[in-house]
């Protein structure tokens, strides 16, 4: 009898420690789904405001700030005193070495290649020098020439290939008033993140009211003008013949003969090459 009494009390425990072990998993395994739910949520937060923050304009340098003044100053320094013709060329029509670059002003490549290496790119590093360079040693001294052309490829690659046009037609406006090269350089200077939408009316206004001597007007009435989208379309014709595919696109002509294209952001020490080989 005592023995059939501790079997059953032996069984009851069993069952007894087998129910709280079960309640155990079931817990463990609602915390789990919870935790899980917790990290999904977390990560939807993190998308939304890293999806937010890729499309927020509020960051866009403003005409009158400090950071707009800094910008300024720093493509003055570059430019000041340098000719510039209406057709985008930077530099003395008699310089013996042409320098072409096809660029898209919102190719964070192209800002890479266009900033000093003090001055941070959209995408947070340190800008090549290497444009800055070219000005500096060959453009400022006449021993080269620096055109503007236009060559879609970042803005089609963000699903915004209506903007290039109307952006590079800002520019060829600026041109005009032999202010592109002030235009350009400003906006990759002031340039957002790929595709975050920051290329607006206010935007481009923003940039043609930093440029010293620019009559703002003038280049608000001409930005719309069909010739400037034709020369931006025979820009791209242009590239396409010469199998250009990137931004930038660097072709160099001289006396000598023309270099190989140059596609993407090259070192000083290839660019220089270039030069002399067609010097």
């Amino acid at each position: 009898m005592a023995r059939r009494a501790d079997r059953a009390l032996g069984r009851a425990e069993r069952i007894e420690h087998e129910r709280r072990l079960a309640e155990a998993a079931r817990r463990k395994q609602r915390l789990a789904r919870l935790a899980g739910l917790v990290v999904s949520a977390a990560v939807v937060i993190v998308a939304v405001v890293v999806i937010s923050a890729s499309h927020n304009t509020s960051d866009v340098v403003r005409p009158g700030t400090r950071a707009a003044k800094a910008d300024d100053a720093r493509v003055d320094t570059l430019l000041a005193g340098i000719a510039e013709s209406a057709d985008n060329t930077l530099g003395a029509s008699s310089a013996p070495v042409t320098v072409t670059e096809f660029g898209d002003l919102e190719c964070s490549v192209c800002d890479d290649f266009a900033l000093a290496t003090t001055v941070s790119t959209s995408d947070g590093a340190s800008g090549s020098g290497v444009e800055d360079q070219l000005i500096s040693t060959y453009v400022r001294t006449g021993r080269a020439r620096l055109v503007y052309r236009s060559l879609d490829t970042a803005t089609s690659a963000a699903g915004e290939r209506s903007e290039f046009p109307i952006q590079q037609a800002a520019a060829l406006a600026a041109g005009l008033q032999q202010r592109a090269w002030y235009y350009i350089e400003l906006f990759y200077n002031e340039q957002g993140q790929e595709g975050s939408g920051y290329v607006t009316e206010s935007y481009l206004d923003g940039l043609a009211k930093q440029i010293p001597g620019l009559d703002y007007r003038e280049w608000l009435s001409a930005r719309h003008d069909p010739s400037l989208t034709a020369q931006v379309s025979s820009d791209e014709t242009s590239a396409s013949r010469q199998g250009l595919q990137a931004t930038p696109s660097i072709v160099i002509s001289g006396p000598k003969g023309r270099a190989t294209p140059i596609q993407g952001v090259p070192s000083w020490s290839q660019l220089q090459s270039a030069i002399r080989s067609v010097s």
